[in-house]
């Protein structure tokens, strides 16, 4: 007998959970895809589904804490040769949340909060947004295979990672060149 596995696409949490269990917390473990990482990041080849283990509790009355970690294996393409590698990520997660009375966040949406704290409307909270959006500020800038990368020659193209080449690739100020010229002639 075959077994299908399948990933949850969307994260939610409800807040009657949360206040049901004010001492303990709700505690989520659930393995996430998360598609729009590679589709928004040139240089993220491909993502595993990645393993979300969160704790949400209650601070006050209709304010919520999650916490946690998102874990997965992450294929890059080098910002410097163009090679493709695998590294682990790691995305540590925190958010504040607070419930709103009634069908519309308040008249204070256009403003910054002073807290930090995100307006939920209605009874649940779907975290997958947030989750993605606390992945994407993980990925790195510029990612490199390796922190001495050598990159490809500009003038050829070979990876100088794997073999060496005989270019020229000192580059010389356009406004200085004359002077070159005039230090060749002398010797």
């Amino acid at each position: 007998m075959n077994s299908v596995a399948y990933e949850v696409i969307s994260l939610k949490l409800r807040w009657r959970d949360l206040h049901e269990a004010p001492e303990q917390g709700v505690q989520l473990q659930e393995t996430v895809a998360i598609p729009n990482v590679v589709k928004e990041n040139r240089q993220v080849i491909a993502c595993d589904p990645f393993t979300v283990t969160l704790h949400g509790t209650t601070e006050t009355k209709g304010v919520a804490s999650v916490q946690g970690d998102l874990e997965s294996q992450a294929t890059y393409r080098c910002s410097r040769c163009l090679c493709d590698f695998s590294e682990a990520l790691h995305v540590p997660f925190t958010e504040h949340f607070v419930q709103v009375a009634g069908d519309k966040p308040s008249a204070q949406d256009g403003e910054e909060d002073e807290d930090d704290r995100i307006q939920i409307v209605g009874d649940t909270i779907d975290l997958t947004p947030y989750l993605e959006q606390a992945v994407h500020l993980a990925l790195p800038y510029r990612p490199l295979c390796k922190q001495d990368c050598a990159g490809l020659c500009p003038e050829c193209g070979v990876n100088r990672n794997e073999e060496t080449c005989s270019c020229n690739t000192e580059r010389i100020d356009p406004r200085l060149a004359d002077l070159k010229k005039f230090f060749e002639k002398e010797s």
